[in-house]
């Protein structure tokens, strides 16, 4: 929807790494409108989890966040561990050779389903690409993502 310029920076330096919750509310409108308008009948939506430690220090998921409004499917889990690095602090190049820190849910079935993964920024798309792997690996027949800004 946007581009990740100097002032979406700033936007999520406040919003993600700051924790300003109500900073949501910014985009929120225009960012559920705009999956309402391109979400295809019959597909989920699944938002892109953050892992334990960052739920535990930040107190909420930035995207789902943004979502607020929308029905989501909770169906992946974030195993990255407490020792290694989050996307943002990895260069380019470590970001696209990372292995995928998705796996599905307990119990959670996706076989045969179409999916819409969302995301609040794409960088190198490493997150989305290894999120999309994880899902057709696990029977989604199609996953296609959006995100706030890019």
């Amino acid at each position: 929807m946007f581009q990740y310029d100097e002032a979406m920076r700033n936007f999520f330096q406040h919003y993600k790494f700051q924790g300003d919750y109500l900073l949501r509310k910014v985009f929120q409108d225009q960012f559920v409108n705009f999956i309402q308008k391109i979400l295809k009948e019959n597909e989920l939506i699944v938002p892109i989890p953050v892992d334990e430690s960052t739920m535990t220090s930040r107190g909420f998921n930035q995207v789902t966040g943004l979502m607020e409004g929308l029905d989501w499917k909770d169906v992946l889990i974030n195993q990255r561990s407490n020792d290694s690095l989050h996307q943002f602090q990895r260069s380019r190049r470590e970001r696209l050779q990372q292995d995928s820190s998705f796996v599905l849910k307990s119990g959670c079935d996706i076989s045969g389903e179409h999916i819409l993964l969302v995301d609040d920024i794409y960088t190198t798309g490493a997150t989305l690409r290894q999120a999309r792997t994880t899902l057709l690996r696990n029977g989604a027949i199609q996953v296609r993502s959006v995100t706030l800004c890019r």
